[in-house]
């Protein structure tokens, strides 16, 4: 949050103030309550009876001390709130104080509980505003970082940065929760977007992986090709072309060699492979081949490495097996080996990777899905091959921003029924339905059975009844125009309504009006009496 520093003595000047000025009080306030010394005690004027401060009240006594000694004088420090406001909410404390002293107990209860009151909304909109603040910077960032996506998930991308501005928007207006809602939601589109992006990705590297085991050279181009045009960065799709390029003219020289290497004739691939690497020098797959087959040759030299790590392996010792079967990779490389390099290292992480697909999973099925969505996200980090993993992330990422939306538009549902706002109500909770998840809270349930039935209830007309004096030009914004009645009934549906009231001379009146079905048959006046 921006500091605008205010000059020190005037920061220093209040904050003694917040802190002697109670002081002094409490010495007033003991040495006129007798020899106890208690704090919010004191003998009623007029009177000989005396009346002592309660648990409760000196507890309250006590926060809304704490509140303007530390947290609203942080703020103030801050320059999170203004000496005016400060000063005020002192002066309720000392009024409260005060009445406190001279025995009117429920007069300083309503006090000191209005400085609570006031001072935690204060520091409550203050955390709001800083939390908005933070998003802002962060889902910015993430904007940033996927925005190589847009090339193929324009529309998904540009719904993202959409709520974004309108996130900033709210924010520069210093509609904080607007905000924060706007930012979340970009966020969540965004993360519904890099799920599905991973997922297309490792289905695209598995087709080109295929294809260039099986030597369809331009199938393993494309697929690697449209891996990069969504990563630019992919070692693996590079790594992929790289080898589609090595094989480019000479794929049939390297069947003829694999069908030798698989014969067990290894000198005689090996001869073949070596004029094929005069014929095409600098070539990686073949120099990768020509080493890969000297170390099979040299398997006898390598062999009681191999077998120990096998051994420790049977023993479930897998750290063990890998750095014996490392060490014996040292010394020649080895495709079959490194594969099973490959298998080890999988066993030893698979008890976490299993682990996190589970609860993933379960996460899931219970409806939880920002935590399955960080299991599962988690998993694709661990073992980005496999499908499951990237599965259960676009599951349930896409579920996790259905629940936002479908959240959200709850919220706002309530809020406009508070409102009386039943038509507005009515069709965000219709939204809500249309991405309601399977699976939501009891608490979710509940507050969807009070929406529905609070709606159906004001989905009927209401009777109300207008009256005027006949002088009094009468018009209701969007039901009647203009006229001077005496009675006018109408059948209205539940919602808010504007009256408005002229005569010439008299100062015009408007009026707002609730139609509730649970209130039916209102009568409302409308007259101008105030002469202009």
């Amino acid at each position: 949050m921006k500091r605008n520093k205010k000059p020190v003595l005037i920061v220093a000047a209040v904050l003694g103030a917040l802190i002697v000025i109670p002081l002094i009080l409490l010495v007033v306030s003991r040495s006129s309550g007798g020899s106890n010394g208690a704090v919010g005690t004191d003998v009623k004027r007029g009177g000989n009876a005396s009346e002592v401060a309660d648990f409760d009240l000196q507890q309250l006594a006590s926060r809304a001390t704490k509140l303007i000694e530390e947290d609203m004088a942080n703020a103030l420090r801050q320059n999170d709130v203004s000496l005016d406001f400060m000063s005020e909410l002192k002066r309720d404390a000392e009024r409260a104080s005060a009445a406190m002293a001279r025995g009117r107990l429920e007069q300083a209860r309503e006090g000191y509980r209005s400085v609570i009151e006031a001072a935690e909304n204060r520091l409550s909109a203050i955390a709001l505003a800083d939390k908005a603040r933070e998003l802002r910077v962060s889902t910015f960032a993430e904007l940033e970082e996927l925005k190589s996506l847009k090339i193929n998930f324009e529309n998904t991308y540009n719904e993202s940065v959409a709520k974004y501005d309108s996130g900033l928007s709210a924010l520069n207006a210093g509609n904080y929760q607007r905000a924060v809602d706007d930012f979340e939601m970009s966020r969540a589109i965004l993360g519904d977007l890099e799920a599905r992006s991973i997922q297309q990705i490792g289905d695209l590297l598995e087709a080109g992986n295929e294809a260039l085991e099986n030597y369809q050279l331009e199938t393993a181009r494309e697929a690697f090709d449209s891996v990069l045009a969504l990563d630019g960065d992919n070692v693996d799709a590079r790594d992929g072309l790289a080898l589609v390029e090595a094989l480019d003219g000479i794929s049939d020289a390297v069947q003829a060699i694999r069908e030798l290497e698989k014969a067990g004739q290894l000198e005689a691939a090996l001869a073949k492979l070596e004029r094929l690497a005069e014929m095409n020098p600098e070539n990686p797959f073949i120099e990768k081949q020509l080493r890969s087959l000297e170390a099979r040759i040299a398997e006898r030299d390598f062999q009681e490495l191999v077998a120990q790590s096998k051994q420790e392996e049977a023993s479930e010792e897998f750290a063990l097996a890998i750095a014996s079967l490392e060490a014996a990779l040292e010394i020649k490389s080895s495709a079959e080996q490194e594969a099973r390099l490959g298998e080890l290292k999988e066993r030893y992480k698979a008890n976490r990777l299993e682990i996190l697909l589970n609860d993933g999973y379960d996460a899931l099925t219970a409806g939880r899905y920002e935590a399955a969505r960080n299991f599962y996200k988690e998993a694709v980090a661990l073992a980005p091959e496999s499908k499951e993993a990237r599965t259960g992330l676009e599951k349930a990422s896409s579920l996790y921003l259905a629940n936002i939306r479908y959240t959200q538009n709850i919220d706002a549902a309530a809020k406009y029924i508070e409102a009386g706002r039943f038509p507005l109500a009515a069709k965000l909770f219709n939204d809500a339905m249309a991405s309601r998840p399977n699976n939501v809270a009891p608490s979710q349930s509940a507050e969807e059975a009070r929406i529905r039935e609070i709606l159906e209830v004001q989905s009927e007309e209401v009777s109300v009844t207008i009256r005027s004096d006949r002088r009094t030009y009468v018009s209701m914004i969007g039901v009647f125009p203009p006229d001077r009645l005496r009675v006018k009934e109408l059948q209205l549906f539940p919602d808010v309504y504007k009256l408005r009231g002229t005569r010439s001379g008299y100062a015009p009146v408007e009026i707002e009006l609730k139609v509730d079905a649970t209130q039916p048959n209102q009568t409302i006046t409308v007259e101008c009496t105030e002469k202009i």
